[in-house]
């Protein structure tokens, strides 16, 4: 009895060792160098209290698609990204759970395409591996003491100046193959597409965490000629209907005016920086045509956004030379 005591006692204090050394290694910054990994979930973490206005969850087609900087300057509204590749709506769900801890947003956009994503066709290791490291993310933040990257010596110089928008000006444009695929997958039809079990039931769990925490959600689809579909379109109108949820998808009548052959990083699955202008705008408009948010310009409490936006634009421009 008393062994088993003891292992139960060192386990439970190898954890909490591991979770107090991971959050000191976890960088304010999505950084290459860093070890961030593609998801906001910690990032996030990072930023005053009840300050973030509206989050984004969704994959990759968040990140480049949304720049939260561009909306910050435009209107003052403050927007992250919570996303990574392929994200899956399990990962949505922990993604807001984890954000409201410390926020209190009054808007949550989710992208619909990860409501489709089969979970059970991904490569075990890659999915439980990114489990792992929400867990202790010392496995993906270990180094970063060798760079004095961590939370007690963050300063000014390390905020996060993407607030979770992944910065890309590669322009592939979409194939002539790519257009015919899409132009038939859009075509109208009465079928929707099948939502896996697991999926449903974690969209369910971030509905029930929104009603909540009086938290508006709104359904998007950013423009995707790879991956989307109006089947796809009819399912989430449909569940959109039956949760009382606002449905935005920018792929119906290519409402952005995106010119695919320019604003496209790779042939047609992801925006670039000149596509992510169009969509930003868009969700500026959006918040404040139906007076969701407030603007914060001009506020002491978010000087520090000013700051970012500051060293957003100096890295474009180190970027772009």
């Amino acid at each position: 009895m008393k062994n088993v005591v003891k292992t139960i006692l060192f386990v439970l204090g190898l954890v909490v060792i591991i979770n107090v050394i991971s959050f000191l290694l976890i960088p304010k910054q999505n950084i290459k160098k860093y070890g961030m990994l593609k998801t906001a979930k910690y990032e996030i973490l990072a930023e005053k209290e009840n300050t973030i206005d509206t989050i984004v969850v969704g994959d990759s087609l968040v990140y480049s698609a949304i720049s939260p900087m561009e909306i910050w300057h435009n209107y003052g509204y403050t927007v992250y990204d919570c996303a990574s590749p392929a994200q899956v709506m399990s990962e949505n769900y922990n993604d807001i759970k984890v954000a409201i801890e410390s926020q209190s947003p009054n808007v949550i956009f989710l992208e619909a395409d990860g409501l489709f994503r089969n979970v059970r066709k991904q490569k075990w290791k890659n999915y439980y591996k990114r489990q792992l490291e929400y867990f202790a993310p010392i496995i993906n933040y270990h180094n970063n003491w060798k760079k004095g990257i961590v939370n007690f010596l963050d300063s000014d110089s390390n905020i996060n100046i993407y607030k979770g928008y992944k910065y890309i000006t590669k322009v592939k444009p979409v194939t002539k193959k790519v257009q015919k695929k899409y132009t038939n997958e859009m075509k109208h039809t009465t079928t929707g597409e099948n939502i896996p079990d697991d999926n449903l039931n974690y969209f369910k769990k971030i509905i029930a965490l929104c009603n909540k925490n009086n938290i508006k959600l709104v359904f998007i689809s950013l423009p995707n000629m790879k991956t989307w579909s109006y089947s796809k379109h009819i399912e989430v109108e449909k569940l959109a209907k039956e949760y009382n949820l606002e449905f935005i998808d920018f792929n119906i009548d290519n409402v952005l005016n995106i010119d695919w052959k320019k604003e496209t990083k790779d042939k047609g699955g992801h925006l670039n920086y000149g596509g992510a202008l169009k969509a930003s705008k868009f969700i500026g408009e959006y918040l404040k045509n139906n007076n969701l948010v407030v603007s914060h310009k001009n506020d002491d409490d978010y000087t520090s956004w000013d700051k970012a936006y500051m060293a957003y634009k100096e890295d474009l421009k180190k970027n772009n030379n």
